[in-house]
């Protein structure tokens, strides 16, 4: 019986139920008014209505794409930068503070700068990089941080030039840090397109753009924004069951 209680599934599902009680326990407190928090059975029933919608769909998809542009572009920038820093580790302290800036910068702040440079559409894809690739640049460096001392002066000993020690020895070694930095990025820059899209007023497809029309074009409150919420939450748990098994494929190689 104890087996049963522990196992994953249970404890799943387990966790979803007490989830919507959480749900129905704020509905009631907020006086059962579909405009301050909706009905989770009214959303769930306005949320099949979307998924029988191509507008859904391509909304999914528009947002998504922006985030793969934005999380593509940050990776790349992140991993060179990082190994060049995991390389010349005194250039961490000239990195440092634009990192940390960066970091600390609201995201609301950034959109309204990157409307103005870069227009509706691509502003988001520039918020998506900047939050993203600190977070890589950060996991590339500990990557190289965490490669023994004895391996490094091995290369030096064999005579290996550093860019054959990067590509044969060091990179491989500190990729299992990085791409740990990257499946945990993932989901945060899918949820950042889409905040960014929301605060931007992004006019092409995406589900910033469609929480935004369901707020404003309804009359059943806050239902279809929560619906729109809860396809976006459902997308990513699925993505994100994904790379959990990535995660672990990726932790036992290290």
């Amino acid at each position: 019986m104890k087996k049963f209680f522990i196992n994953k599934y249970f404890l799943t599902f387990f966790g979803v139920a007490l989830f919507f009680a959480l749900w129905y326990a704020i509905y009631f407190i907020a006086g059962q008014k579909q405009s301050i928090f909706p009905n989770p059975i009214e959303t769930i029933e306005e949320m099949w209505v979307y998924l029988g919608d191509t507008f859904t769909y391509k909304s999914l998809w528009g947002s998504f794409k922006r985030m793969l542009i934005g999380f593509g572009i940050a990776s790349v920038g992140g991993i060179i930068l990082g190994s060049i820093v995991g390389n010349y580790r005194h250039l961490k302290y000239v990195f440092n503070p634009t990192i940390i800036a960066l970091k600390a910068i609201p995201t609301a702040a950034l959109t309204f700068l990157f409307l103005v440079l870069a227009g509706l559409s691509d502003a988001p894809i520039f918020i998506v990089i900047l939050i993203v690739a600190p977070i890589v640049y950060e996991a590339t460096v500990a990557g190289y941080g965490n490669i023994d001392e004895y391996i490094l002066k091995a290369t030096q000993v064999d005579g290996a030039s550093r860019l054959i020690a990067n590509v044969k020895v060091k990179f491989p070694l500190a990729l299992p840090t990085i791409s740990l930095g990257l499946i945990s990025s993932f989901a945060l820059a899918f949820k950042i397109e889409i905040m960014a899209e929301v605060i931007s007023g992004s006019s092409d497809y995406g589900l910033g753009r469609a929480i935004k029309l369901a707020y404003t074009n309804s009359d059943k409150g806050m239902v279809p924004t929560f619906a729109f919420s809860l396809i976006a939450i459902i997308f990513m748990l699925l993505v994100t069951l994904l790379l959990d098994i990535l995660k672990k494929i990726l932790k036992l190689k290290a």
